[in-house]
């Protein structure tokens, strides 16, 4: 009888007995095997470990808002950059494994990319321009989205991009509300315990020369307001809920081929709550823009596409304990078995260009183009 791959398992719902656990080595065979009767898991992988995180599930949780979150004590957490239209999903009370896996090339020399500038893309920057051009918006961020047909199984993508992004937060994510995800995003949104928390300001792009870092002086205004737009957000909500225990300067950092600007938070929250915290932070400048509620309907009244779990946040909650959240930056979601949908988006300023924001995306797209099992 043929194997039945992990995407004719979802999108047809086939269901399979799953072997024995407690593999700590595992290949892609054997993590299809583990995970085709479910319909609800994720594979993730956290910043700078070689341990692979495994959690399984028949049901997931739905929560209509973020505050919610006080229902629960910890789970995975697929939250949308807006909620209303889509639930915040939880995986709890499930079943879950550790592993490692073998060597993997994980690029490819080249990227594929997207046609020429559209038409469409145009006509969106130039409502987004006009609004922060003339003061309605001190900023915002458009994002856009393109289709692309790949033939590789999703696992064999999130071990490449695991290999190709060992400082990235990269996850596999499957439920059948949201559908089936892969990212590798280099941004924080919070983690930490209540006495230590810590969140960045990342914002502003440019792309690494002959794989070096730029040097701090080399940045233009433009991405440094964007960035300095999203440090200063982030510290006026955390004074509202706690102290600011120290922050950096901002630095250069890498993510894939690309650079950004980055400021480390660290702060406390005096035992306050965390779903409202949450709530405070996310969506953030660096995805949305400010004013936020007035940035949110914009985007969702300009955007040609429902960004549905772009610009939103996943990891590891608990409200007792250590909370990973990620932004799900440098992501795309299956559309059918061999169709996947990519999302990228920019900082819109005053000082933007249409040519340059473009190609803009076009770079963080190729995060995952890139991919070697990417054709």
């Amino acid at each position: 009888m043929p194997k039945i791959s992990i995407l004719s398992a979802f999108f047809e719902k086939h269901a399979i007995n799953s072997p024995p656990e407690n593999c700590t080595t595992m290949d892609e065979s054997q993590i299809e095997d583990w995970i085709l009767g479910y319909n609800n898991f994720v594979l993730y992988r956290t910043p700078s470990q070689s341990v692979m995180h495994a959690i399984r599930a028949k049901q997931t949780l739905k929560l209509q808002n973020i505050a919610d979150l006080e229902q629960i004590k910890q789970g995975l957490v697929f939250a949308p950059f807006k909620t209303g239209t889509w639930p915040v999903i939880v995986i709890n009370n499930a079943e879950q494994t550790e592993f490692e896996i073998g060597n993997h090339i994980g690029l490819s020399t080249e990227g594929k990319r997207s046609k020429n500038l559209s038409d469409s893309y145009s006509s969106t920057f130039k409502a987004f321009h006009k609004a922060v051009s003339n003061g309605q918006f001190s900023k915002l961020v458009l994002a856009r989205t393109d289709n692309f047909t790949v033939a590789a199984s999703p696992i064999s993508l999130f071990f490449d991009a695991c290999a190709a992004y060992p400082e990235s937060f990269v996850y596999l994510f499957a439920s059948a509300e949201s559908g089936m995800w892969l990212g590798a995003t280099p941004e924080i949104l919070l983690e930490g315990s209540p006495e230590q928390m810590h969140t960045v300001a990342l914002a502003g792009t440019m792309a690494c020369t002959n794989g070096e870092l730029p040097d701090i002086d080399s940045w233009d205004a433009k991405n440094r307001n964007e960035q300095k737009i999203v440090t200063d957000y982030l510290l006026a909500q955390i004074q509202t809920f706690g102290n600011i225990l120290s922050t950096t300067r901002p630095q250069s950092v890498r993510a894939a081929h690309l650079a950004h600007l980055k400021t480390d938070i660290f702060f406390n929250i005096n035992g306050k709550d965390l779903p409202e915290l949450i709530s405070a932070l996310h969506p953030t400048p660096a995805v949305c823009g400010l004013p936020k509620d007035e940035a949110i309907r914009f985007i969702n009244e300009n955007e040609p596409a429902d960004r549905e779990y772009y610009a939103g946040f996943l990891g590891w909650y608990d409200a007792q304990a250590d909370t990973r959240l990620f932004v799900n930056l440098r992501c795309m979601k299956w559309i059918d078995k061999q169709t996947v949908k990519l999302m990228a988006g920019g900082g819109i300023l005053p000082e933007s260009e249409l040519e340059s924001e473009w190609r803009e995306t076009e770079n963080k797209m190729q995060t995952l183009t890139r991919l070697n099992s990417f054709r």
